[in-house]
This record gives C-alpha cells, structure tokens and sequence, in this order.
C-alpha cells in the first residue's frame, strides 16, 4: 500500500495526460477522410451467405476486450516507458 500511495499525484498526471493524448490522437484518425471512406462503406462482413460465414463465435468473446487493451494498455505502456525515462535521465544527471 505504500507504493501505491508513493508520488500518486505525479503517477495520476502522466497516465491522465497520455490518455488524453492517446484520445485526441483517436478523435484526430476519426476526422480524416480514411476513416469517412469505411464510415461511408459501412460494415458488410457478414451481410451475405449463411451462418458459416460469419465470425467465429470465439472472437465474438475476444473483440471486445481489444478495445480494452487499446485504450489502456497503450496508455499504461506509455506511461511506463516515460516514467523509466525521466528515472534514467534523473540518474544520470545526479551521476
């Protein structure tokens, strides 16, 4: 519990600003025209031919934490490779 509570306010700011980043990164893909030409294809996987067709039912139980895995492992990841940095860098300066 001690770690947790360790520079909390610094560790809260970085994954919250990468966050942020990571989302405005997400909102700036979503108004280029790549994403207006799927948007404007739609979605058609799926649409044609019978049941064997479709998504397999595993991933129907899979897709959905990929979302997950982006959105906060991506941010983590990040946060945890800056924080290493600013460690090295501080290390270095002292030394």
């Amino acid at each position: 519990m001690k770690y947790l509570q360790y520079h909390w306010k610094s560790r809260t700011f970085v994954v919250l600003a990468i966050s942020i980043l990571v989302s405005i990164l997400l909102i700036s893909l979503e108004l280029t025209d790549w994403a207006a030409q799927i948007n404007q294809q739609g979605y058609s996987h799926g649409s044609e031919g019978g049941e064997g067709k479709g998504i397999p039912s595993a991933l129907r139980y899979i897709l959905p934490f990929v979302k997950e895995l982006v959105l906060i492992g991506v941010p983590l990841l990040l946060s945890l490779l800056l924080m290493k940095v600013l460690r090295w860098l501080r290390r270095a300066k002292k030394a």
